[in-house]
């Protein structure tokens, strides 16, 4: 790959910082315009003006210290009534939070997710651990529409320390004895047993 030259690039600066319009980078991408400190070459912002598809017309912030945002003083806390405080939007593509050696926290008076898909193969909302899914609160609610499935491969259990209710239009209940031994009836629940191999 032939290397990439700019006859206009321009630099003003000193040992402090520096300011360049059309700066190359050492993958061979122009810069439209670039601010970089002096002391350590990872601190940067870049406006870059070619490469693929998403770099051009892209902006990159660099830093090797923290990174902070603070805003939103003078926004109404009711959000209802005003523009929000902090607001990204993505025309199209994802947004990936990635802490390769740390947490993400998510803290606010209320938290919501939200997905709405325009099919039945959208509008869903993952949590996937090779460990644990916790969930601490005073309440917990969980309603579904449609289904709701609890399903484990080891050992499922419902305790109710104090109280245990279970209500069904229809109830239905099978133990892994009825894959040997049917009942005379049957039913949904056995035959889901069957199915999952209890």
């Amino acid at each position: 790959m032939s290397e990439s030259k700019n006859y206009h690039t321009i630099r003003y600066g000193n040992k402090d910082g520096e300011i360049k319009f059309g700066h190359i980078h050492n993958d061979n991408e122009i810069s439209a315009f670039m601010v970089r400190s002096g002391s350590d070459t990872r601190h940067y912002m870049s406006m870059d003006a070619t490469g693929n598809e998403g770099r051009k017309g892209g902006t990159i912030n660099r830093c090797p210290g923290s990174y902070q945002i603070k805003c939103g003083d003078d926004v109404r806390s009711d959000p209802e009534d005003g523009l929000p405080a902090f607001y990204v939007e993505c025309v199209n593509g994802d947004i990936i939070f990635s802490a390769t050696r740390g947490r993400i926290k998510f803290q606010a008076e209320n938290i919501e997710f939200l997905a709405s898909g325009a099919d039945n193969k959208n509008g869903v909302i993952t949590l996937q651990s090779n460990e644990k899914v916790e969930i601490i609160s005073k309440n917990v609610e969980v309603n579904a529409t449609s289904v709701a499935k609890f399903f484990s491969s080891g050992t499922c259990k419902v305790v109710g320390n104090a109280i245990l209710d279970l209500y069904g239009g229809l109830s239905a209940c099978a133990t892994g004895a009825s894959k040997i031994k049917k009942s005379k009836y049957g039913g949904t629940a056995e035959n889901e047993n069957n199915q999952f191999g209890g």
